[in-house]
């Protein structure tokens, strides 16, 4: 293999722990009933590129739907029922469970312990990735490719 096609792999040590944090990133979104044209996990650099590129633009189409989303749990984490959800974040970890049990190319296991709370993590991550900065934030979050 030519020098310049092996700097074009992504580590595979890497890649068998990245799926996971991108497969969050899609449940997180099509948990929210955002259109998800692809799932395709990336095996290259300059596909994980074109990934990034087509996230951000995503997220930041559906800018408001995520807001709307975060700005309710923050509601819901300042009120008296922090472990009561209800509206749209309760949709979105009931879609987010039933997707990571369902779908099999997004299929994954989450820890008991952080049941909600990685759900609740992604959402807000989805919220920083549609932002003016999202293109670099999410490139560090996946920064082991």
């Amino acid at each position: 293999m030519m020098k310049e096609e092996q700097e074009n792999l992504i580590d595979v040590d890497k890649v068998n722990n990245t799926p996971d944090k991108i497969k969050l990133i899609y449940l997180g979104i099509l948990a929210l009933d955002i259109k998800l044209e692809s799932k395709v996990i990336p095996k290259t650099k300059s596909e994980l590129d074109i990934l990034i590129e087509y996230l951000v633009e995503l997220l930041q189409k559906n800018d408001e739907v995520i807001r709307r989303a975060c700005s309710l749990l923050e509601q819901i984490d300042n009120s008296d029922n922090a472990d009561y959800y209800y509206g749209t974040v309760k949709d979105y970890l009931d879609k987010f469970f039933d997707l990571a049990k369902s779908d099999p190319l997004l299929t994954i296991e989450i820890d008991p312990k952080n049941q909600t709370i990685i759900p609740l993590k992604v959402l807000t991550n989805l919220l920083f990735y549609g932002s003016k900065s999202g293109k670099n934030f999410l490139k560090q979050q996946l920064q082991c490719l």
